[in-house]
């Protein structure tokens, strides 16, 4: 399982893909190493 977000760089204004973080299905939603990707996974963000 992998968790992508997308930045807009702000002088091109374009969208740029991050990859933030991979790993085990359940280690991401139980446990995961990145601040986004909790905020993602409970509902926090999207």
């Amino acid at each position: 399982t992998a968790f992508f977000t997308a930045e807009v760089d702000p002088v091109t204004e374009s969208r740029v893909g991050l990859l933030v973080e991979y790993g085990d299905t359940a280690t991401i939603f139980s446990n995961p190493s990145d601040e986004r990707t909790e905020n993602y996974v409970t509902g926090r963000f999207g």
